[in-house]
């Protein structure tokens, strides 16, 4: 299953890939916000150009679990999406990935505080992955 993952901030969209067999995630360049109408339409037109099955939407959780304003404020996208694509959307707890996302780039060489953009799709490929691993997962305890 090819999905696209978003980590949805306040300036940009971090945009990730994974290929068909949903195996492999890839980062795409982050979009810049716009009116969420627009914004929405961009996320819909890269998952069509990509051949997305499905959209999975980072949810900013509190370390306890709990929906804070950041969690509600994107159920809200969430919903706005689900109304406007013809493809699944899903929401998936994003804690932590930006830290991770932080140490992955600064591993890599880079350094995240210059370029926020890859920063944010680092985080979506780290969303992208544990989804996927997640969905594995349960599709496993299904098979047994």
């Amino acid at each position: 299953m090819r999905a696209l993952a978003l980590d949805v901030g306040d300036a940009r969209i971090g945009l990730a890939i994974s290929d068909p067999n949903g195996v492999i995630c890839l980062p795409i360049e982050a979009l810049v916000r716009c009116e969420e109408s627009d914004d929405l339409a961009a996320v819909i037109n890269m998952a069509e150009r990509e051949g997305a099955e499905t959209i999975v939407v980072g949810l900013p959780l509190s370390l306890d679990g709990s929906h804070g304003p950041a969690a509600r404020k994107m159920r809200r996208f969430t919903s706005a999406l689900r109304k406007s694509a013809e493809i699944p959307v899903e929401s998936y707890d994003e804690r932590f990935t930006t830290t991770e996302a932080e140490a992955r780039l600064r591993a890599a060489g880079f350094e995240p505080s210059r370029d926020r953009a890859k920063l944010d799709s680092m985080a979506a490929v780290i969303i992208l992955e544990s989804f996927l691993a997640a969905r594995a997962n349960r599709m496993g305890r299904i098979n047994q």
